[in-house]
């Protein structure tokens, strides 16, 4: 209430007493204001000390870059998790050399201190929910996020109405200083596209090592770049050379390009005039416009490059000069070669008869997870006949052996009472919970855990990622120091691993269902995650292993907590096999080789939209001389379930409520863009969308993959009084992409 609004209550209040609850009330309402600007002001001070994510834009549930801009050195960020719980985000070893320090913001407004061993050097909030354009601002995640290192060609207008005073609908971050780009890939997680181009030459000269092996990284480990190739693009290759280096090209040509390609491509009405362009390489990429030179040589256009999990999109033409500026159809032609990044309506589609808390696959594999068998279970068929027991036990037996055998009535008084004290004594032993009885005599806390294990590896870039999602159950309130586990079967598998982190997964809103009522829960103890980079060395801008672990996580009794491992390792493959395409179709042909040190179990090679099915185990080392002899099924029906019948097809529609099979969410998961996406699933797939590889089923590779008997990381505890349990739902799953060669190239 305002104070105008004050003095007309005043002017009709009956009473002394009446008035002066008024002038207390206003009094009260003013000191709320007043206290309310001093936070404004506050938040205001730390967003100048203080810089979130790139240029203040960030996602929650995310590895977030923080820099503090003052003088001090940060060895901990002290922030909230998805539960509210506070943890503290130790900075160890290497990791405080650098400007930044990685934290995962657990909320929107998530409380942040920014500590200098105990001392608290800058306390604040992370930015709430805006409008990207108008400053920080935390994204959600069904907002595309790019990041432009040069002029954004019109994606920072999409959307954007000023008659209608809209803001965009793309977040778009656009540093100008290099010390706004984070110096390690944690801090590009959750960034859905970056572009570059000429305008960003003196940016990309100033990079450091550390901060370019970020973005190599981060586009070889799921990201995807959109970069322009025109007249100058020997400038760029200039001030990058890792970019010239992840391209694959050893001598950059120009040509004079024909605009045909282009406008018949999208159905320009506006011509353009001949540009000078980039000679893409064929060899190693899927050409996406093919066009003729000046001389009628056909060149390739605009490609995209697979470079291991992640992919560049390449155009031959300088999209920031003033030709392309003035063309309308720029956008156009950035949206048909990117997908439905650029398409914000299409994206923000309502889901209807959903039927659930949660509206992403992230958040049905968190329920499917979140499932446990604790209490024992009866049939009605039981509790039928423990009815008619108890009933025949206090009437019909109690008539006959008090009133008839006994001759003592009065006795009923005692008897009621002892049969159900009894029968209540037995019903309570047998429904106690399912533990193990060799744990529980020894008074050992029981700790269960769900996973879901997802391993990667490129042949072709000789890299590996691991992605690994826990829900762990406890029956008693405890403390856990969680770590990393490698099994022997994983070191035959790995040369040397650069990352190995642990953050909580998951979070209050509608991608992983709940609702966030507070984000604050002081009812926990605190616990910690130290971040710690060994090894590696600075002055060249090679890291070490970067790797963490959970210490002191609070599990209240009967609860569950969930946690995600991100792993990036060398695979170790000696012989991996090169596959042929059978010319002028998509079949495969040759020899087939499992060149991993385990046995895949019900797996299958996966080209194009053809599933070779493999045999029920395809042992390490085994050999498969003629893929043609295999059995072959169209892999997006395979993955619908879709079965032909006489003269029409059924598909088996997926149930976005079910919590029972963990592979059927992470098989939608890893290709959910091929099966169809949200039309097929009724759900998004924003959270977990980097374990999607969809793009890389391309001509020139393929993917082996299968499940594993055995797993090849785990979650381990350290204190040395709680053991896990190994009996529930366990799953991993393995991808190798291997190369596939033209026939008529050999």
């Amino acid at each position: 209430m305002r104070m105008p609004q004050f003095r007309e209550a005043l002017k009709h209040t009956p009473d002394c007493m009446s008035k002066l609850l008024y002038l207390i009330g206003a009094t009260l309402c003013t000191l709320f204001l007043l206290a309310d600007n001093c936070r404004t002001a506050e938040a205001d001070d730390l967003s100048s000390e203080i810089q979130f994510g790139i240029q203040g834009h960030y996602r929650v549930g995310a590895w977030t870059g923080i820099r503090y801009l003052g003088t001090q050195s940060i060895t901990t960020l002290e922030t909230r998790d998805g539960d509210g719980v506070e943890v503290l985000y130790e900075q160890i070893g290497n990791v405080t050399t650098g400007d930044w320090a990685y934290t995962v913001p657990g909320g929107e407004a998530a409380p942040l201190s920014l500590k200098n061993g105990d001392k608290t050097i800058v306390s604040g909030r992370f930015p709430t929910t805006g409008s990207p354009s108008r400053g920080p601002a935390m994204i959600p995640l069904n907002m595309s996020w790019i990041v432009v290192i040069g002029d954004p060609l019109g994606v920072d207008e999409v959307g954007a109405n000023k008659l209608l005073n809209r803001d965009a609908s793309i977040a778009v971050s656009k540093p100008t200083d290099p010390h706004e780009l984070p110096d390690s890939m944690l801090g590009y997680e959750g960034v859905n596209m970056m572009i570059i181009n000429a305008d960003g030459l003196d940016l990309l000269r100033a990079l450091t090592m550390k901060q370019r092996k970020a973005i190599e990284q981060w586009i070889t480990g799921g990201g995807h770049l959109f970069i322009t190739l025109g007249e100058s693009c020997q400038d760029i290759f200039m001030a990058a050379p890792w970019l010239q280096k992840l391209l694959g090209i050893t001598e950059p040509r120009t040509t004079t390009i024909d605009p045909s390609a282009i406008e018949t491509y999208t159905s320009t009405q506006s011509p353009l005039e001949n540009f000078t362009g980039l000679r893409l390489p064929r060899e190693n990429g899927t050409v996406l416009i093919t066009g003729k030179t000046n001389r009628r040589v056909s060149i390739p256009v605009a490609a995209v490059y697979n470079l291991g999990f992640g992919r560049i999109t390449a155009v031959a033409a300088d999209l920031d000069n003033a030709m392309f500026t003035a063309w309308p159809e720029r956008l156009d032609l950035m949206t048909q070669l990117t997908g439905d990044i650029f398409l914000p309506g299409k994206r923000d589609v309502a889901i209807k008869n959903r039927g659930t808390a949660y509206g992403d696959l992230a958040g049905q594999l968190r329920a499917t997870l979140d499932q446990f068998d604790v209490k024992r279970t009866f049939g009605f068929s039981l509790v039928s006949i423990i009815l008619m027991a108890l009933i025949a036990a206090i009437g019909p037996l109690d008539y006959l052996l008090i009133n008839r055998f006994l001759g003592r009535p009065l006795l009923g008084w005692l008897s009621f009472p002892l049969v159900s004290i009894v029968l209540t004594t037995v019903l309570m032993y047998e429904a106690r919970p399912n533990l193990d009885a060799t744990t529980a005599a020894n008074g050992a806390s029981i700790v269960r855990c769900n996973r879901v294990e997802v391993v990667d590896i490129d042949a072709i870039a000789g890299i590996g990622r691991g992605f690994q999602a826990s829900c762990i159950y406890s029956h008693d309130a405890t403390l856990l120091n969680l770590d990393v586990g490698q099994s022997t079967n994983f070191e035959k598998l790995t040369d040397s691993v650069q990352q190995s982190l642990l953050s909580p997964l998951g979070y209050p809103g509608e991608t992983y269902g709940g609702i966030q009522i507070a984000i604050e829960d002081t009812r926990m103890p605190p616990y910690s995650i130290p971040l710690k980079q060994s090894g590696g060395d600075n002055s060249s801008g090679v890291a070490g292993t970067l790797e963490n672990s959970i210490l002191g996580a609070p599990l209240a009794a009967r609860s569950s907590k969930s946690v995600q491992t991100l792993l990036r390792f060398k695979p170790k493959l000696t012989n991996y096999p090169i596959l042929q395409r059978r010319s002028g179709s998509e079949l495969l042909k040759g020899e087939l080789v499992n060149p991993l040190p385990v046995d895949l179990l019900d797996g299958m090679l996966i080209y194009r939209n053809w599933a070779y099915l493999l045999r029920t185990r395809f042992p390490a080392g085994g050999r498969i001389e003629r893929i043609d002899s295999l059995r072959q099924k169209n892999f997006r029906w395979r993955l619908s379930r879709q079965t032909a019948l006489e003269s029409s097809s059924e598909t088996e529609e997926w149930d976005a409520a079910s919590v029972e099979l963990p592979d059927r969410v992470a098989e939608m998961l890893m290709f959910h863009n091929a099966v169809g996406g949200s039309r097929y699933t009724g759900l998004r797939d924003d959270a977990l969308s980097s374990l999607d590889l969809s793009h890389a089923l391309a001509d020139d590779r393929c993917i082996l993959i299968g499940r594993l008997a055995d797993e090849l990381t785990t979650l381990k505890l350290s204190d040395g009084e709680t053991e896990i349990q190994s009996d529930g739902k366990s799953l991993t799953m393995i991808r190798l992409v291997l190369p596939v060669t033209n026939a008529d190239d050999l």
